[in-house]
């Protein structure tokens, strides 16, 4: 049975308001819905914002779109009353985060993603949702206008609403096939440089001047294969006596079960310094905090394990 003096002290006229607003995505409309006038209505969504510490609804162009947790509270007013306790529970505001959104890299996956996810399984009624982070998306604009919970990053943002944290170092790796006919003959930039090689297609600023460091020494006309997916650039490497580069984190996670092998030459590309981003309010939920501590407890990578699969 709901606490009725919780309830009490929080009026459910706001809620009324806020389904309104969120069914019809504009304020006018919804003041039309309850015969009420859209000041009175902006009121309302003021109060409702500063109860629940989040700006549930920002401006996009001339239109209006839900934050994370707008989204969230609307599920759980879909519940029954009983669970209405829930959503509004004033001690412990996290109960109204269903989900936490994270954006990231392509192909970008933490070799402890798995700890996080086992720890986190027992939490009832929590998900985890991830995107992938496009060159097309700003990150910040993801956290500001409450998109994503957590978004990783190549480049470290700078602003005083988001806190920004190095997370994993990330080295570029020559791979060929396991079987490759000159595999064990290619251990010098010499070597390498007389082969065929594979190139990623990318406009990401952070991997093509990764890529531009190689121009010392790797021939353009070299490369024989060119994509944008990474996964058909690993079917290229695996299946053809091709040169590839790819990042240590996507070397580990495959090569269990494509057998490909890690060139041992030191130097090749500098490395590249993933960063975990947050706002700042995130630290209120209870959730995202846990999450987030178990991400830097658990951050320390060590050197890939190369050629695992042999």
């Amino acid at each position: 049975m709901a606490n009725l003096y919780d309830l009490k002290k929080f009026d459910l006229n706001l809620l009324v308001i806020f389904e309104c607003i969120y069914q019809h995505l504009s304020i006018s409309k919804a003041a039309a819905m309850l015969f009420i006038t859209p000041s009175a209505v902006s009121q309302s969504l003021q109060r409702l914002r500063q109860q629940l510490n989040d700006p549930l609804f920002v401006r996009v162009g001339k239109g209006m779109t839900p934050t994370t947790a707008c989204v969230n509270l609307h599920y759980h007013l879909q519940q029954n009353l009983e669970q209405l306790e829930k959503t509004i529970n004033l001690n412990n505001r996290s109960e109204l985060r269903k989900r936490i959104v994270i954006y990231g890299p392509p192909l970008f996956c933490s070799v402890n993603s798995h700890f996080m996810i086992n720890e986190l399984c027992h939490q009832a009624n929590l998900q985890i949702e991830h995107h992938n982070l496009t060159t097309t998306e700003s990150a910040e604009e993801l956290l500001a206008y409450r998109q994503a919970d957590l978004v990783f990053t190549r480049m470290p943002i700078t602003n005083r609403a988001t806190i920004c944290q190095p997370y994993q170092t990330v080295q570029t790796l020559a791979v060929c096939r396991a079987d490759h006919p000159r595999r064990d003959q290619l251990t010098s930039i010499e070597a390498l440089a007389q082969e065929f090689f594979t190139h990623y297609i990318t406009n990401d600023p952070v991997i093509q001047r990764v890529q531009q460091s190689s121009t010392p020494w790797l021939n353009p006309g070299n490369i024989a294969f060119r994509s944008d997916s990474f996964m058909t650039i690993l079917n290229m490497i695996n299946k053809t006596d091709l040169i590839g580069f790819i990042p240590s984190y996507l070397y580990d996670f495959i090569s269990p079960a494509m057998p490909l092998h890690a060139l041992d030459i030191e130097a090749l590309f500098p490395e590249i310094t993933i960063y975990i981003n947050y706002h700042q309010s995130s630290t209120q939920n209870h959730f995202l905090s846990e999450l987030i501590s178990i991400l830097m407890n658990d951050r320390d990578i060590s050197h890939p394990q190369l050629n695992n699969s042999e």
